[in-house]
C-alpha cells in the first residue's frame, strides 16, 4: 500500500513538474513575442526571454519522455551552429577591442532564438500556429501605435529622422516586424476567422505604423508580400484576385490620401523619400558604392573580416545581408546564410505540399519580407528574423497532416433495418 502511494506521489511530481515545465515556456514565449517590440537597452530584455525559452524547451526536450527532436530542428541547431562558428573565428584577433565580444555575445544570443523557435513550434498543431499568429499581430498592433503616436508628436524616443520606430532600433527593424504582422491579418481573413471588425482594423493600423516608417524598401516588400499572399491564397478564382487588388490599390491610396491632408509631416518626409537613391545612397562610399568595394574583400579574404572590422574601412555598415555575410565572415559564413535561407524556402514549400495548409506558405512570405529589407540594412540582429526562419524549421508535418480516413471510415455503413421488418430476400424464403 505504501508503495503504491509512493509511485502514485511519484507520478503526480512528474507530470506537475512536466505540466509546470510545458506552460511556463509557453507563456515566456508569447511574452517573447510581445517583448520583441522593445530593442532599445543592452542587453535587450526580449534576448533573455527567449534565451529562457530555449533553455526550457532543452529541460523539456531532455527530462521529459514522448517528446522527440525532429530532424529538421537538428539541421537548423547545424546551420546556427556553423553561422555561429563563421562569425566567431574571423573575430578572435579583435577580442581585446571594446564592443567587440559584447557583439559577438550579442550575435549568439539572437541566433539561439531561431533553435528555441524550432524546439518549442516542433509539437504545435494548427491552433498553436494561429494562436502564436494572433499574438505577432497584437504585438505589430503595439508597435504600429507607439510609431504613429510618435510621428504625430514627433517623439525623438518613438522616431528617428522624423520616422516612426516605436521602441525598436531604427525605421527600418520597425518596418520589417510589420510585414509578418500584416501576412498574418491576410491569412485569418482569407480564411474566413476571426472578427473583421478586429483584424481590418488592425490591419490597417499596422499598414500605417509601416508606411511612418518611411523605409521605401519595407513599404515596397510589405505590398508585394501581401499581394503575393493574396495572389497565392486566391490562385484558383483568378476574378476574386482581380477585385482584391481593385480594392487593394484603392485602399491604399485612401490612406496616402487621408494621411497626406492630416499632415504637413508626411507629406513633406514621403515626397522627400519618394526616391530610389538618397545622397547617402551614392557616391563611392555610399551604400550602393561600398557593395562594389567589398566584392575584391570577399574574393581576398575566404576567412572574412570579423566583427566590427569593416567600421575601420567604411563609414557605415554594408547594409546588405547578403554581402555582409561574405565580407565579415567568410566564404563559410557567406554559403552557410545562403544555405539557410534556400532551406527555409524550400522546406516551407514541402510542408505545403505534404499539408496543403497555407500556414508554411504565410510564414514563408513573412520571411521573405523580412529578407528583402535586410538585403539593404543589417539585419542580423534582427529577433523576428531568427524567430521565423525556427518556426518554419520546426513546421513538424506529422503534427498538421490532414486526417486520412481508416479502412473501417471507408467502407459503407449499412442502414439499420426497422424493428419488425425483414429484408425482401429472407421474406420470399419464409413464404415458400
Amino acid at each position: 500500500m505504501t508503495q503504491m502511494i509512493h509511485t502514485a506521489a511519484s507520478g503526480l511530481t512528474y507530470s506537475g513538474v512536466k505540466f509546470t515545465t510545458y506552460a511556463t515556456r509557453n507563456a515566456l514565449f508569447l511574452m517573447a513575442v510581445i517583448a520583441l517590440n522593445y530593442t532599445l537597452s543592452r542587453p535587450s530584455p526580449v534576448d533573455l526571454i527567449f534565451f529562457s525559452v530555449l533553455l526550457l524547451s532543452i529541460v523539456y526536450v531532455t527530462l521529459f519522455e514522448n517528446v522527440a527532436v525532429t530532424a529538421r530542428a537538428i539541421m537548423l541547431v547545424l546551420l546556427v551552429s556553423a553561422w555561429a562558428v563563421f562569425f566567431i573565428i574571423p573575430s578572435l584577433p579583435f577580442l581585446h577591442e571594446p564592443f567587440v565580444p559584447f557583439q559577438l555575445i550579442v550575435k549568439t544570443f539572437v541566433t539561439s532564438i531561431a533553435v528555441g523557435g524550432a524546439l518549442i513550434s516542433m509539437n504545435w498543431r494548427q491552433r498553436h500556429f494561429e494562436k502564436f499568429m494572433a499574438v505577432y499581430i497584437f504585438s505589430c498592433l503595439i508597435a504600429s501605435t507607439l510609431g504613429t503616436l510618435g510621428f504625430l508628436v514627433q517623439h525623438p524616443l518613438l522616431t528617428w529622422d522624423g520616422r516612426a520606430k516605436g521602441l525598436l532600433d531604427d525605421p527600418n527593424m520597425y518596418g520589417s516586424l510589420l510585414i509578418p504582422g500584416m501576412i498574418f491579418c491576410a491569412y485569418f481573413l482569407c480564411r474566413g476567422q476571426g472578427s473583421k471588425i478586429i483584424l481590418v482594423p488592425a490591419l490597417g493600423m499596422i499598414t500605417l505604423g509601416l508606411l511612418l516608417s518611411f523605409s521605401r524598401v519595407a513599404i515596397v516588400a510589405g505590398a508585394l508580400c501581401f499581394f503575393a499572399y493574396i495572389a497565392f491564397h486566391n490562385r484558383h478564382r483568378p476574378v476574386r484576385l482581380i477585385l482584391y487588388a481593385a480594392g487593394l490599390g484603392v485602399m491604399g491610396v485612401a490612406i496616402l490620401g487621408i494621411v497626406s491632408v492630416t499632415s504637413a509631416e508626411f507629406t513633406e518626409k514621403f515626397l522627400d523619400r519618394l526616391t530610389f537613391a538618397k545622397s547617402y545612397d551614392l557616391g563611392e562610399t555610399g551604400r550602393y558604392g561600398r557593395y562594389f568595394l567589398v566584392i575584391p574583400m570577399i574574393l581576398q579574404n575566404p576567412v572574412g573580416a570579423g566583427v566590427l572590422q569593416l567600421e575601420k574601412i567604411f563609414p557605415e555598415p554594408i547594409h546588405n545581408i547578403w554581402l555582409s555575410a561574405f565580407v565579415n565572415y567568410g566564404w563559410g559564413g557567406g554559403i552557410t546564410w545562403v544555405t539557410l535561407v534556400a532551406s527555409s524556402i524550400y522546406i516551407s514549400v514541402q510542408n505545403f505540399r505534404r499539408t496543403k495548409s497555407e500556414l508554411p506558405i504565410a510564414l514563408m512570405i513573412g520571411l521573405v519580407g523580412i529578407l528583402l529589407c535586410a538585403s539593404l540594412h543589417e539585419g542580423e540582429h534582427w529577433r523576428h528574423m531568427w524567430l521565423t526562419y525556427g518556426l518554419i524549421w520546426g513546421f513538424n508535418v506529422s503534427k498538421l497532416m490532414p486526417a486520412i480516413p481508416t479502412a473501417a471510415a471507408r467502407m459503407p455503413q449499412l442502414r439499420p433495418v426497422p424493428g419488425g421488418t425483414r429484408p425482401r430476400a429472407v421474406a420470399r424464403i419464409d413464404g415458400r
